[in-house]
């Protein structure tokens, strides 16, 4: 569970830095949007597993590009040990 807040400190500290590109910024925004938004590309009462795979995909992978982009010195710091 502290690797999880770590990297949502993290993915918070990369959403507000201004070196990171604004194209996996706004990629980690619109995911976010898509995981609260009611309508689904793959409805989650239709396809029950599906539906919730496709929604933390989406998420998953704009986290991932998001913390590839970020500043070179903040990709060598590990999550666990990034600062507070």
């Amino acid at each position: 569970m502290t690797g999880l807040l770590a990297r949502l400190r993290r993915a918070a500290v990369l959403l507000g830095d201004p070196r990171v590109k604004k194209l996996p910024r706004f990629a980690v925004v619109a995911a976010v949007a898509y995981l609260i938004w009611p309508a689904d590309l793959v409805p989650d009462f239709l396809v029950p597993i599906a539906g919730y795979l496709d929604d933390a995909t989406l998420v998953w992978l704009s986290m991932r590009w998001l913390f590839r982009s970020g500043p070179p010195d903040e990709r060598a710091i590990p999550p666990q040990a990034a600062p507070r």
